[in-house]
């Protein structure tokens, strides 16, 4: 897939936490009970700016996160 695509999940979609070096690096601003867990089962709240999930139970200071840290599950 293209990391410069739109986001191709969609509201209400589980998806899988497969972060990338660099998306794990960034997660480091979240605290650490807030941060979501490589490899876990998240259901996709919203979409920002067609490229950025917002998962249940998760705040990112940024908003969501890029749509390549996920899979589908």
């Amino acid at each position: 897939m293209n990391s410069d695509s739109k986001c191709p999940f969609s509201v209400g979609e589980s998806v899988i936490y497969r972060p990338s070096e660099k998306g794990l690096a960034l997660d480091v601003m979240a605290s650490p009970e807030g941060r979501l867990t490589p490899g876990s089962q998240y259901k996709i709240t919203s979409i920002e700016k067609e490229s950025y999930v917002v998962v249940a139970g998760y705040r990112h200071p940024g908003g969501g996160l890029y749509w390549t840290e996920f899979e589908r599950s």
